[in-house]
């Protein structure tokens, strides 16, 4: 019976998502799959229950239902097909980490049509809980369009 049991918890821990957010940079690559994979569960299992979220398309939102309405919402208008990092800073202090730089999405228009770059400029912070990296706080912006 004990080594059922054993069988069993290794089988429910190998099929949970991993907790692979080890080290700030973990969060974030696995922030950057997620959006890659459209997957706002994925996205939202990256934040704390508190986390505050300035996103581009509000003012505030907070915690992981959020996130994942807020990604859930984009996911029915685009697509994305690539994300790209650039110009990427992030500091550590003990338990706590920043993070911050430019981002360039390729997106395809859900409902058909050509693919397109969005880009932007991202600010995030997050804390080791319980073992693992997450957002506390999160903040993208896009420039608005130049009057060319």
């Amino acid at each position: 019976m004990k080594n059922l049991f054993s069988i069993l918890t290794l089988l429910i821990l190998f099929s949970m998502p991993a907790l692979a957010n080890e080290s700030p940079e973990a969060l974030q690559d696995a922030f950057v799959k997620a959006m890659q994979a459209n997957d706002p569960d994925g996205l939202a299992a990256c934040y704390t229950d508190d986390a505050v979220s300035f996103a581009v398309d509000v003012m505030v939102g907070v915690g992981p239902e959020f996130v994942r309405n807020s990604w859930k919402s984009f996911f029915m208008t685009y697509t994305i097909k690539k994300v790209e990092l650039s110009g990427n800073y992030m500091e550590t202090f003990g338990d706590t980490a920043a993070a911050w730089g430019l981002f360039t999405m390729l997106v395809e228009p859900a409902e058909g049509g050509e693919a397109f770059e969005m880009q932007g400029r991202f600010m995030d912070v997050a804390k080791k809980v319980d073992g693992s990296w997450l957002y506390i706080a999160d903040h993208a912006s896009m420039p608005l369009p130049s009057e060319e």
